[in-house]
C-alpha cells in the first residue's frame, strides 16, 4: 500500500515455511530529509534476524541502483 500524500509505504511480507507475517513501513520524514524505516514481525520473540537481513537487502540495492547512502547504528547494522 503506498499513500503518495503522506509519503508512506507498507508492505507485508510472509514467510515460506512458517507463513509468519512481518510487516515493512517506509516514510519520507521532510523535517529531517530522510526515510525512516520499520520492519518487524508481528509475533513471536525472535525472527532469527529475517527483517535485519531484508533491510540490508533493500539497503544494499539502493546504494546500487540509486547510489543511496545510510546511517548505520553504532554496531554497523540498520537495524
Amino acid at each position: 500500500e503506498y499513500d503518495e500524500k503522506e509519503n508512506y509505504l507498507y508492505v507485508q511480507f510472509q514467510s515460506y515455511k512458517a507463513g509468519y507475517i512481518d510487516d515493512f513501513e517506509c516514510w519520507y520524514n521532510p523535517k529531517k530529509g530522510q526515510f525512516d524505516v520499520r520492519s518487524s514481525s508481528r509475533v513471536g520473540y525472535s525472527d532469527l534476524g529475517v527483517n535485519n537481513l531484508r533491510l540490508e537487502y533493500i539497503a544494499r540495492r539502493l546504494g546500487e541502483e540509486f547510489k543511496w547512502t545510510f546511517e548505520r547504528s553504532g554496531n554497523g547494522m540498520l537495524a
